[in-house]
């Protein structure tokens, strides 16, 4: 197995992959250890065995363990013997027992977080936290394998029941007719049912648990290797151990001519002092001296003490001119330095703050309905609204189009004049990117209710014919022009 990062789905591929190549060894361990947990399950429920699927399902985190411990040693090319792994089983399903049959039980996540809880010998809230970093990257594909295995996992028992209910003798049937009509399961199911049932169940477990199981720790690796790198790791790993051997050599060698003493220092065994100063004594380390005068002249004590004060001012001068005249500022002023560095870093927040305000005003002006004026749109989904575009006598010319079988027409003279006058006369803020459902709801929020009204009638009227090719009756049509409300029975907007 080439561990490198992948898409999760192709991870599930990869780790079904794994089960199926060590499917009999892994099906072989499964049979010594959960089979007999499932024989003492039998025996102790036998009076009631319709609660033993739910049993067998419940315990499922303790048969995920010896499949999880082989494919753990096998996908790195180390696999366990049956005995090596049969000696692991008492601890494996030992550890963490109580957490994972009680407060785990119901994760979502399980087969993709059981490495964590059993390979990383994690305890407590470590374990917690651990899953919670693995999961911002793998925890939505562990959900989703749990939720297909969980699919998978049902469709094959109900299938599996009903191929092989043939098989079952006549006093193994329940008696459906009579349980559809008394609805007791007590006396019309019999217990040959159950527990075949029970049977085929744990069939299916046997088959499939093992892939889910392979799928979570394949989920795993990947979220590793992706956030971790932990491909990257492993193969320098390997290259140390290939490097280790040769390594050894050469340090060994290296450490061996180091300490080997030379012939010539064999031979020679000199006082390391001695040998420092013969090599002093040579001509060329000689110390050459130059005796120099200087003539100081003699000042009286007053004197003295005016010249170092000279010199003690012109320091002061060149060194602390600007320090001298901030400071002199800051003492008249009664400000400390730290207190002008606080307000000239109040003072850019707040000028930073405004321009960010300024620039960024867009963000925080309301997104309801305007009610400033627009300007009126000429054409709305393709139709002409100016007053100029239509007759004067609009409803009659509506009649005329309906008299001569034009509905369409029609109706849309009447639909384009009440735009017409709600746009241009009324104001209603419809711009020209609206559709007829925008128009009514920006009519409905101007406030007008006898206009309302009647343009939710003409709308439903209109999209009836325009777009389901669905004629209206004769008397809508002509309620619609008896009750046209706008400007007496004129259209427009003049």
């Amino acid at each position: 197995m080439i561990l490198r990062p992948r898409q999760p789905w192709e991870a599930v591929d990869l780790g079904c992959a794994m089960v199926r190549r060590d499917y009999g060894g892994i099906i072989a361990l499964w049979a010594c250890t959960v089979f007999p947990l499932w024989a003492l399950v039998c025996v102790l429920l036998r009076s009631v065995p319709e609660v033993i699927p739910m049993v067998v399902w419940w315990l499922k985190p303790l048969y995920d363990r010896i499949p999880l411990f082989f494919l753990s040693r096998a996908a790195f090319g180390v696999r366990p013997t049956f005995l090596e792994t049969w000696k692991q089983w008492p601890r494996l399903w030992i550890s963490n027992c109580l957490p994972a049959l009680f407060w785990r039980r119901l994760s979502f996540i399980r087969s993709f977080a059981l490495p964590a809880q059993m390979l990383e010998g994690l305890r407590g809230s470590a374990v917690n936290q651990r899953i919670r970093t693995l999961a911002t990257d793998g925890g939505g594909s562990g959900f989703s394998l749990s939720y297909a295995f969980s699919k998978i996992e049902l469709v094959a028992w109900i299938g599996l029941m009903f191929g092989t209910y043939g098989l079952l003798p006549e006093y193994a049937r329940p008696d459906w007719e009579g349980l559809f009509e008394s609805m007791d399961f007590q006396t019309t199911i019999p217990k040959g049912f159950l527990w075949w049932g029970a049977a085929c169940h744990m069939v299916i477990v046997t088959l499939v648990e093992p892939f889910y199981v392979g799928a979570g720790f394949a989920l795993y690796l990947n979220c590793r290797t992706r956030i971790e790198g932990w491909d990257v790791e492993l193969a320098f790993r390997r290259m140390a151990t290939r490097l280790s051997s040769a390594a050894a050599a050469v340090i060994i060698a290296l450490l061996a001519l180091i300490c080997m003493p030379s012939s010539s220092q064999a031979a020679a065994k000199t006082d390391p002092a001695e040998a420092v100063e013969s090599v002093l004594k040579h001509p060329d380390f000689e110390v050459h001296k130059m005796p120099s005068r200087v003539w100081v002249p003699d000042l009286d004590p007053k004197e003295a003490e005016k010249e170092k004060e000279k010199e003690k001012e012109k320091e002061r001068a060149d060194n602390g001119n600007f320090d001298g005249s901030l400071g002199s500022l800051l003492a008249h002023l009664g400000l400390g330095g730290f207190s002008i560095i606080f307000w000239a870093i109040i003072a850019g927040l707040v000028a930073w703050l405004i321009v960010y305000l300024v620039n960024n005003r867009h963000l925080f002006i309301s997104r309801g309905v305007s009610r400033a004026p627009v300007r009126a749109p000429k054409v709305l989904m393709g139709m002409n609204i100016t007053p100029e575009s239509l007759p004067d006598d609009l409803v009659t010319c509506a009649r005329k189009a309906w008299a001569a079988g034009d509905f369409k027409e029609a109706l849309s003279l009447l639909y384009r004049g009440s735009l017409s006058w709600l746009v241009n006369r009324r104001r209603v803020p419809i711009s020209d990117s609206d559709t007829e459902e925008d128009c009514l709801l920006q009519v409905l929020q101007a406030g007008e209710k006898t206009e309302a009204d009647y343009f939710r009638q003409l709308t439903g009227a209109w999209v009836q014919v325009a777009y389901a090719v669905m004629p209206v009756s004769n008397e809508e049509m002509g309620a619609l022009c008896d009750k046209w409300p706008f400007l007496e029975r004129k259209g427009g907007a003049s």
